[in-house]
């Protein structure tokens, strides 16, 4: 349960890292998925906009750290 926790802890500050945009890694994931994602929309991406991108990562990030914390608590 450990190593859940902390892994899951992890990929929620990675996942908020993204959606915050610090120091340019939401542009990064941005041009990395144009290249990556096969399936895209119009815009060329797998995602509307990048603020639709930033939301997504923030939700899935806030996710990740509080099932993070119920790992680690229980």
């Amino acid at each position: 349960m450990i190593f859940r926790g902390v892994l899951a802890l992890l990929v929620g500050v990675v996942f908020t890292t993204v959606a915050c945009g610090c120091r340019g890694v939401d542009v990064w994931v941005w041009d990395w998925a144009d290249v990556v994602v096969r399936q895209r929309t119009r815009y060329g991406t797998p995602w509307r906009s990048l603020t639709v991108m930033r939301v997504y990562f923030g939700v899935l990030g806030a996710v990740s750290l509080v099932a993070g914390l119920y790992f680690l608590a229980n």
